[in-house]
């Protein structure tokens, strides 16, 4: 157990000792010491803040009235779907009232088409039964007769 132990020890040393081996061969950024040159740059960069600050003020302002402009539309939108809401809602009133319309004269024209059938088929049944009565009435005529002459030739 202990040369177990040993072991990991040396592996970590090893490790740790070609870490170090590694970041010394790698060269080291130069220094440089000028103390007016950064003051200078530190001025440079304050002097710059404003107008740093004015563009991000008109950007904001710009962003602000693109969101207005966004809200009106929006507002328009929403009035306009309103509309279109209720518009929609009085053409669907308006349908089913046609609907129920075409529905009553379906029904008022398929009544006048039963009339008209049953007043045809009455007329039709009235004209046939004249005709045979007529054909009746002549037929009987016609028997009367024909006895009425074979009587007479037995006479």
């Amino acid at each position: 157990m202990r040369k177990k132990i040993t072991s990991q020890r040396f592996r970590l040393l090893c490790s740790a000792l070609l870490l170090l081996g590694i970041l010394i061969s790698l060269p080291a950024p130069s220094a440089q010491a000028n103390y007016f040159s950064d003051l200078y740059n530190g001025f440079q960069k304050f002097s710059e803040l404003p107008g740093e600050v004015n563009k991000l003020q008109e950007s904001y302002r710009q962003t602000v009235e693109e969101l207005e402009r966004t809200k009106n539309e929006l507002g328009e939108a929403k009035d306009q779907l309103g509309a279109t809401v209720s518009q929609n809602a009085a053409l669907q009133e308006q349908n089913r009232q046609l609907s129920q319309m075409v529905n009553e004269l379906r029904d008022d024209r398929q009544a006048r088409d039963n009339n008209f059938n049953r007043i045809k088929v009455t007329i039709i049944t009235g004209l046939c039964l004249i005709l045979g009565y007529f054909l009746l009435i002549r037929m009987v005529r016609l028997g009367m007769r024909s006895r009425s002459r074979r009587n007479d030739r037995l006479r």
